[in-house]
């Protein structure tokens, strides 16, 4: 009996195994590099419409940007943060490398680092952000994958 009921459950786990969906990372992993290269894009072009599509709109998110001040919590500061800035910077042009995507095996959630070197001009000068280092993560919402955290830094020289 004993082997019986041992042989029964390991059956019923095989076929519970076998009906978890299996996720595609590397699909998930595209479309995670896919939105990445968008909040780029949004930059470049000050795009307040494609920046409400590519982040959370969750009052507890945060977000760090470069200056020491900037910690920010929640959709609607960060919405006025990012019009504040647009409207201070003009002609962006951002360049990424060294990005690296994870995607948990849920393919719920997802987190990233990389390098930008940011070109624009403000209050009339040239201003050049080479070497920033920025990380985040993003989460699947309503299956799309928006950015829920993002942290930027400047290396100290």
């Amino acid at each position: 009996m004993k082997n019986l009921i041992i042989l029964v459950m390991g059956a019923a786990f095989l076929m519970m195994s076998n009906c978890t969906q299996q996720v595609d990372i590397a699909a998930e992993k595209a479309k995670v590099n896919t939105v990445l290269d968008q909040v780029i894009q949004m930059m470049e072009t000050e795009d307040l419409d494609l920046f409400s599509r590519l982040f959370a709109h969750d009052p507890d998110m945060v977000c760090f940007g470069t200056d020491a001040g900037e910690r920010i919590v929640g959709w609607e500061a960060l919405k006025t943060v990012m019009q504040t800035q647009f409207a201070a910077t003009e002609n962006s042009k951002l360049s990424v490398t060294d990005r690296v995507i994870k995607v948990h095996n849920s393919g719920e959630v997802a987190w990233f680092s990389e390098i930008i070197d940011w070109n624009m001009l403000s209050e009339g000068q040239t201003m050049e952000l080479k070497g920033l280092r920025g990380s985040g993560v993003l989460e699947k919402q309503n299956g799309n994958w928006v950015v829920i955290q993002l942290h930027y830094s400047v290396p100290v020289e």
